[in-house]
């Protein structure tokens, strides 16, 4: 099950929430901790396995079905029965930090017992900091994002597979010959909308020696479309009317058995799709290759989901063992068991580099690009973190989407959705 798809949904930021409390698996003297997550029945189990053998602190997992996490979440801070901690998204952290409602980890990470600053993945930090520097969450595990290739579509259209390092005009020249050999197909098809939104455009845009669409991930009061920016609109653009891929508002929930049956050349997605596209079997060999290098440079994702607490939390430094176990040895074995995703805090990701280096082909290309990703030092954050994220995504719609869909002329949709935005940031 994905750890990050639930990201964009967990909308429990604006609740009338002041005054949430410890809640009733606060940490009481002997030492214990609750916690909950939106992972799926296995990867708990695992999770469970290797938390109940922490000695010294009696931890508590509090069940929540995946789809039904956010509901949840935002009824126990309500009620004042938030977990001592709890899955978070990135932008709910930032949301719930500027309502005052999470607990401030700064001291404790300072102080080096458990966690050290140094050992997490570029960058992922700073974007669990408030803009005053504070942290409000600690960064568990990371996604990747790239492209799902059958090789055998790629061999019919006498092209090389995407690998590291392949450039932005190898995509376009790619699905352009790959709808040449079909012409019924859409070759490049979205499993996730993150490669045509306005921050996968903004990445083209950096790679090609552009500005970002936000000058800084926390803390930005506009957003900007430079003409590298728009160079890279038009062109995608052009690719969707051309028929080579998808558009913004397509539905990639069947993309995965779509892709397993053989039915697509190329697939944008997360690395957590590996595990579903293994279960359906495929019978051809595939691979995940990451984001292409523009001619400036090479930029690639960062994005995690985190374990934030509430503020009035009862017994932290009881909460800040378990979490400290969890990030360097519950995540090893959990994800030596269900390779979802590699983890924020390095030490972690031990195990889930041994599962997948233990697979096929397929799976050690998912190891390769997720190595890459995460240790590249230009790096796109995936996602408006500021307050006014939420509604930007109604301006993003109206705009952006038909723009690129060839509703509108793509120029006029790209200054619709700067002004609208830049109107929701100045509020």
């Amino acid at each position: 099950m994905p750890t990050l798809r639930a990201t964009a949904v967990l909308v429990v930021a604006g609740l009338a929430l002041a005054g949430c409390g410890g809640g009733s698996g606060a940490a009481k003297g002997g030492g214990s901790v609750s916690y909950m997550t939106w992972e799926s029945v296995p990867t708990n189990q695992a999770l469970d396995k290797s938390m109940a053998k922490l000695q010294g602190v009696t931890v508590q997992r509090e069940e929540s079905p995946n789809a039904d996490y956010a509901q949840k979440l935002a009824s126990l801070i309500m009620s004042k029965k938030a977990p001592d901690f709890f899955w978070c998204s990135n932008s709910q952290e930032q949301n719930l930090a500027a309502e005052g409602l999470l607990y401030d980890w700064s001291s404790y990470l300072k102080k080096g017992d458990g966690l050290q600053e140094d050992k997490f993945s570029p960058g992922s930090l700073d974007l669990w900091r408030n803009p005053e520097g504070k942290l409000y969450g600690i960064p568990t595990l990371a996604n990747t994002y790239g492209f799902f290739y059958n090789k055998a579509d790629f061999d019919k259209a006498k092209l090389k597979a995407p690998a590291i390092g392949w450039t932005w005009d190898e995509l376009y020249a790619d699905i352009a010959a790959l709808r040449r050999t079909d012409a019924k197909s859409t070759p490049l098809v979205n499993a996730w909308a993150l490669l045509e939104s306005p921050q996968g455009v903004s990445a083209y845009s950096v790679a090609n020696g552009g500005a970002p669409i936000v000058e800084k991930p926390i803390g930005s009061k506009q957003v900007q479309a430079d003409a590298t920016f728009r160079t890279g609109a038009e062109r995608m653009a052009k690719a969707i009317k051309a028929g080579e891929m998808t558009n913004p508002d397509y539905d990639g929930s069947n993309a995965v058995a779509k892709f397993a049956n053989g039915g697509i050349p190329l697939m944008f997605g997360g690395q957590w799709l590996h595990q579903s596209i293994t279960q359906n079997k495929p019978k051809f060999e595939w691979g995940y290759a990451p984001w292409p290098a523009g001619t400036a440079k090479s930029v690639q994702p960062i994005e995690t989901n985190g374990v934030c607490s509430p503020a009035t939390l009862k017994d932290p430094g009881s909460t800040w063992k378990v979490i400290s176990y969890m990030e360097v040895t519950g995540f090893n074995e959990t994800m030596k068991d269900q390779p979802i995703a590699p983890i924020a805090y390095e030490p972690g990701s031990k195990g889930y580099y041994e599962s997948l280096q233990a697979g096929d082909a397929a799976a050690k290309t998912i190891a390769a690009t997720a190595t890459y990703e995460l240790g590249v030092k230009d790096k796109f954050v995936t996602q408006f973190l500021d307050p006014w994220s939420t509604p930007a995504g109604d301006v993003v719609g109206t705009t952006w989407n038909p723009a690129l869909s060839g509703k509108q002329d793509v120029n006029a949709g790209i200054d619709g959705m700067v002004a609208g935005i830049n109107k929701l940031a100045a509020k």
